[in-house]
């Protein structure tokens, strides 16, 4: 049987709705683990009948993957706004620091869900989301590949310099707090500053 993530017609009330059993969600799957997380638990954090929830959400799979299609299409979105606002490679990768930890700042629970309950995905669910995030993948190595070919960036691998960005970015959710000493912007100012020291042309 074909697995789909099936999106009612919906009003803006009802969309409403949608984003608070996916916040919900978030949340109880952060704390308690997804498989520990039951759509009785979902709908009581909502305050809504269980039944009203498989109005939006057929099964907490799709609920899973709708928190990963959220996550991976604002970053796709972010970046594609400012690829439009500047060629400068550098620049472009200096917002993709910040676009990863202003949403690791922003939603640490849908980040933390992002990363760690990916395999609990269904396979087809779990294809198209790793699609996108292909798609992130790739238009990052590009610009890194456009930096080293108009000189600004060393001539290294981009693919390996684009997964040492993206560990160095994603890696934080591990560690960044809110309360911490440095915001999330000043903390993707020094990452990007330790990875553009390394992979800057300097001749």
């Amino acid at each position: 049987m074909m697995i789909t993530n099936r999106r009612p017609e919906l009003t803006s009330a009802g969309e409403q709705r949608r984003g608070e059993i996916v916040e919900a969600a978030a949340q109880l799957f952060n704390r308690l683990g997804y498989h520990a997380t039951s759509m009785a638990a979902i709908a009581e954090e909502v305050s809504m009948a269980k039944g009203a929830v498989y109005h939006y959400f057929q099964a907490k799979h799709e609920i899973l993957s709708e928190i990963h299609r959220i996550w991976i299409e604002e970053l796709i979105e972010r970046f594609q706004v400012n690829q439009a606002r500047t060629d400068d490679a550098v620049e472009i990768i200096r917002s993709v620091f910040h676009d990863v930890l202003r949403l690791i700042d922003e939603r640490p629970a849908h980040v933390r869900v992002f990363f760690e309950f990916f395999r609990e995905l269904p396979p087809e669910l779990r294809a198209h989301a790793r699609s996108r995030r292909d798609l992130y993948e790739a238009l990052v190595e590009n610009t890194i590949r456009r930096g080293i070919d108009t000189g600004v960036l060393r001539e290294m691998n981009p693919r390996t310099q684009a997964f040492a960005l993206f560990g160095m970015c994603n890696w934080s959710y591990q560690w960044y707090r809110r309360d911490g000493e440095f915001d999330s912007r000043e903390i993707a100012d020094m990452l990007f500053t330790i990875f553009t020291d390394g992979v800057r042309n300097r001749a």
